[in-house]
């Protein structure tokens, strides 16, 4: 077989027949009336369709699964072709493909590109940004940054990072290096080459100091030709100092009140770096202010926000997505990612079986979850999010409506902190592990062997799990934005989404009316973003609640 065999990649996910073809060669003068195929033991009889064909064949809807090696190409489909001298055989394998798999194959990581002088920041920003414990972008003497280098943290595996020295004064050499460098990334072919995005980072400067050396001042009149399409966000950093510095100085000189000191601060920040900025670059230049003190969080959350927009625009699609993926400080951009990955495929039509006929509930349940917790893309390493215990959890309680009800006097972000308190008090004893009862693998069991249909209820269920999970996504982004992630902080995570809205999303699919015809795909699909929309924590609140939580312990050697 192997002479007349495509070549294919490994996959660990599990394959299907939905064809077979048996064609025979044109030169053969034998007559085949029907063929036979013996399946585990079972006949299957293939015959010509219609008299007009030339080939044996047979469909199997729901298609056949885990028979031949585990074989499958990126599209997730595969012809699987046997030649046995004038007898040929095709077998055509499915499986799904995730969304974000699609994605990250053509962009598996977000290149940044960092450009300012030693100390401006650069390191601070990247970690809050991306939550990591460490990358040392800025810490090269003047002059010994090698822009080729690739930063990365094995914490969280979606972005890397050039660092460019800043354009001093008397050193054109650093500048021709960063100029030349972007313009090989610019001729690069594939997207996942290319520089995505531009940090000009520059300290606001004290007093009547100078915001930007003349190499700056230089790359930023020729931004055009140097970058094209690449948007450059100049990031005014440390404004911390800048607000403390002012603040301090109107205390001194008691001539401020409260109302008068905004004031002034944003005069003084036009004045020192926004005027400045446009005199060179133009008044269309992007710019934003930023400190990577932990209270400022959300100057980080608008710098993401405004990198990704641009990236959308003028880069791909698959880029900003890869962003709203790697960074890990706006829960806003993870709730948006997720709708944009499933409204692409697997959330869209899902009344209508256009994705999952033939297929498994729990290969449709399975290739959804993937899709989510990729966008969130917490520090997981023992994949304990796209373990089997994980989705039983998330499973155990699908078609119940009837759960207690859970008080939504507040917005569903302080409902979560008050369920989180009280799990957190029962815990504050004897260090007891979390139980959560489940099923010992008796619902996956039973959905690997349950055929997708188009019923209400395997309708309610998908829609069900999309924000169930959705849901608990949001609370561990509370609990554990950084990681690691254990099976302790994941059940604390559940437990608290039972007390603060489980119920009240199951009743409302349930009560929802939902169509299991062609035309009724998108009502499912705009029920589904309702309810997440409902039940979202905001972005503005993330800070404050966690506050409010305190620390968690992860107890990461703590078993299902």
């Amino acid at each position: 077989m192997s002479g007349n065999t495509p070549t294919v990649v490994a996959s660990s996910a599990p394959l299907y027949i939905s064809n077979i073809v048996i064609r025979l060669d044109d030169t053969s003068k034998k007559k085949v009336d029907s063929a036979e195929l013996n399946i585990d033991s079972q006949p299957q009889e293939i015959r010509y369709i219609s008299d007009q064909d030339r080939d044996l064949s047979k469909k199997f809807d729901p298609a056949i699964k885990d028979i031949l090696a585990n074989i499958v190409d990126h599209d997730g489909q595969r012809v699987y072709k046997v030649i046995r001298r004038k007898l040929t055989v095709v077998i055509t394998i499915r499986q799904l493909q995730s969304t974000s798999s699609s994605i990250l194959e053509i962009c598996p990581r977000f290149r940044l590109l960092v450009i300012g002088k030693t100390g401006v920041g650069k390191s601070s920003l990247i970690q809050q940004a991306f939550k990591i414990k460490e990358v040392k972008v800025d810490e090269n003497k003047r002059g010994e940054a090698d822009i080729n280098e690739e930063f990365t943290a094995p914490e969280n595996e979606r972005f890397v990072v050039h660092d460019s020295q800043g354009f001093e004064a008397g050193d054109s050499m650093i500048f021709k290096t960063a100029k030349d460098f972007i313009a090989r990334r610019r001729n690069e072919p594939e997207l996942q080459d290319k520089i995505h995005a531009v940090w000009l980072c520059l300290s606001i400067p004290h007093a009547n100091g100078r915001l930007l050396e003349n190499g700056v001042e230089e790359f930023l009149k020729s931004r055009q030709e140097i970058l094209g399409d690449i948007p450059i966000i100049a990031v005014f950093t440390k404004h911390d100092v800048f607000v403390s510095e002012l603040e301090l100085e109107a205390a001194d000189s008691d001539q401020y009140d409260e109302a008068a000191l905004e004031q002034l601060k944003v005069d003084e920040l036009d004045r020192l770096c926004i005027r400045p900025l446009k005199e060179v670059a133009g008044s269309d230049i992007l710019h934003i202010t930023v400190s990577a003190k932990q209270e400022h969080e959300s100057t980080i959350r608008r710098l993401v926000d405004l990198t990704t927009t641009n990236v959308e625009t003028f880069v791909a699609s698959e880029a900003a997505l890869v962003m709203m993926m790697a960074q890990r400080v706006d829960i806003g951009s993870k709730i948006k990612a997720s709708i944009a990955i499933g409204e692409k495929r697997y959330w869209r039509g899902l009344a209508s079986s256009m994705n999952f006929a033939g297929f498994t509930m729990l290969d449709c349940l399975s290739v959804i979850h993937k899709d989510i917790i990729d966008v969130w893309n917490f520090n997981d390493t023992k994949s304990h999010l796209a373990s089997d215990q994980f989705k039983e959890l998330i499973l155990k309680d699908i078609d119940n409506a009837a759960l207690p009800r859970a008080a939504q006097a507040f917005g569903f972000g302080l409902t979560v902190v008050a369920a989180i308190a009280s799990i957190l008090t029962v815990l504050a004893g004897p260090a007891l592990p979390i139980v959560v009862p489940i099923a010992a693998g008796a619902v996956l069991a039973k959905l690997a062997y349950d055929t997708y249909q188009q019923k209400t209820i395997v309708l309610r269920r998908i829609m069900t799990y999309i924000v169930d999970l959705t849901c608990i996504m949001q609370i561990l982004f509370l609990l554990a934005s950084t990681g690691p992630i254990s099976p302790h902080i994941i059940k604390i995570a559940i437990r608290a989404y039972e007390g603060a809205g489980k119920s009240n999303v199951h009743l409302a699919i349930q009560s929802h009316h939902v169509s299991v015809n062609r035309n009724g795909g998108d009502h499912a699909l705009d029920e589904i973003v309702r309810l997440i929309n409902d039940y979202t924590i905001k972005a503005e609140e993330v800070q404050d609640l966690r506050t409010r939580i305190g620390p968690v312990d992860l107890r990461a050697d703590e078993e299902w």
